[in-house]
Order: structure tokens, then sequence, then C-alpha cells
């Protein structure tokens, strides 16, 4: 592709000449601004507070089923929203990985108290937390409905309690609406 002239006396300037220039002079600017300070004795150390510590092992395992065969399962549920190629997700099965026996947390039994409010007595309760994570990743529009109804209006109910933010809450707050 030729880079194209402003004028007839405009002069040529390649796009990677002018990065350079302009890096360059920024770079230049910041040295000139610079204050020389002295040596500092004892430079501050970076304090690690709960949240700065190093992340806990995954919990989960999502794997998810796309046309592109071979991904890597992921371990959060942004995770799966947030991936490149998450609207060609058509499946997800969710699997506990973590260390110990699966117990349910406080908040995931909350959960599951929803699931069991709406539809009622829940038989495995980490087997519902468990297909509440799964219908909470992507569920495609062309089967939706006929996936909801497959679900139920407890997992559904479920998954917008987990995720209210989730790509297709306002979807599935529909679904509940209509179905009332």
């Amino acid at each position: 592709m030729k880079p194209r002239r402003l004028d007839a006396d405009a002069t040529m300037i390649s796009r990677r000449a002018l990065l350079g220039l302009g890096a360059a002079a920024v770079l230049s600017v910041g040295i000139a601004t610079t204050s020389r300070a002295e040596p500092a004795t004892a430079l501050p150390t970076r304090v690690r507070t709960a949240k700065a510590a190093a992340p806990a092992e995954p919990r989960y395992r999502f794997a998810v089923k796309t046309p592109v065969p071979d991904l890597a399962p992921l371990a959060r549920l942004e995770e799966v929203w947030a991936a490149p190629y998450y609207l060609a997700v058509t499946d997800c099965t969710v699997s506990y990985v973590g260390a110990t026996e699966f117990r349910l947390t406080a908040e995931e039994s909350a959960i599951v108290d929803v699931v069991e409010s709406v539809d009622g007595p829940v038989a495995d309760r980490e087997t519902t937390y468990l297909t509440v994570l799964a219908a909470s990743t992507r569920i495609p529009p062309a089967n939706l409905d006929a996936k909801l109804r497959q679900l139920g209006r407890g997992i559904v109910a479920g998954s917008l309690a987990l995720a209210p933010q989730a790509p297709q809450a306002r979807a599935f707050a529909a679904w509940l609406e209509a179905t009332a």
C-alpha cells in the first residue's frame, strides 16, 4: 500500500518513521523534564494485602464446547464470558476440581436455596450448583427457549441470583417472567 500525499508539495514519511519520531519526542521530553533526585536509601516495599495475595486454586473447570475443538478449559465464570470465542460457545460442562472434598460455600449454598425455593426439594445440592454454573455460561439464542424449559425455572432463577450481570441475564429474566 502506497502512502498518500496530502498535497503536491508534501514530503512522504512512512507511518513507522512517524511513530518512531513521536516516541523519541515523548522520551526526550520526559528526560528533559525529569529532575535528578538523590538515590533512595531504601525503596518502599509493596505490602501484600488479602486481595493482593496469590489467587486461590481454582474450584471449577469450565469445559466449553465450540466449533473450534480442543480449547483450554477455563477456571472462572467471568473467564468464559470474556473469552474471545464466547459467541461460538454451544455448551459447557462444569466440574469441581478443588483439592478437597466438594462442599458448597455459604454463598454457593444460598444459590441452591434459590433453586429450591422455586422448584422445590433438591436431591443433590452440589450437582444442582454445577448445573446453575453451566447454565450461567452461554446458551445459543437459537435454542434458548427449549434449553431453559429443560433446565427449569429453579435453575434459571438460580443463574440469575448467581450472575445478574451475565450476558444472557436479561433473556433469562424475560423467560422467567413469561413463564410465571
